[in-house]
């Protein structure tokens, strides 16, 4: 048998976590659709080294995601798992910017 929903509305808004996934998939969508339009029109030239700074939008998505579940106090581990947490997403954060970026540079010609 089917519930009725007495008049109220179907919609159910997707939690916080979901929509920083959905922000971190277009992201995703953005930096790949680089690298393709880059190795068309460049005549097939890659981008090497560049592959660590796939790590970024991963990083800053679970840094605000833990930010947020600490506010809540809902974070696993407590506190002090969410500051191991910040503490490892700040580390993958520098660490993809550190190999990735002047890789990048290099590739552009910069």
């Amino acid at each position: 048998m089917a519930e009725q929903n007495n008049g109220q509305g179907g919609y159910t808004p997707a939690s916080f976590e979901k929509r920083a996934a959905a922000w971190m998939g277009i992201v995703y969508v953005l930096m790949t659709s680089f690298v393709i339009t880059f190795a068309i029109y460049t005549g097939g030239r890659e981008l090497p080294g560049t592959f660590p700074l796939f790590l970024v939008p991963v990083s800053v998505t679970l840094a605000v995601i833990l930010i947020r579940r600490m506010k809540l106090g809902i974070c696993p581990g407590g506190i002090p798992g969410g500051v191991l947490g910040l503490i490892l997403c700040a580390a993958g954060m520098g660490l993809g910017l550190a190999l990735g970026l002047p890789a990048l540079l290099a590739a552009l010609g910069v």
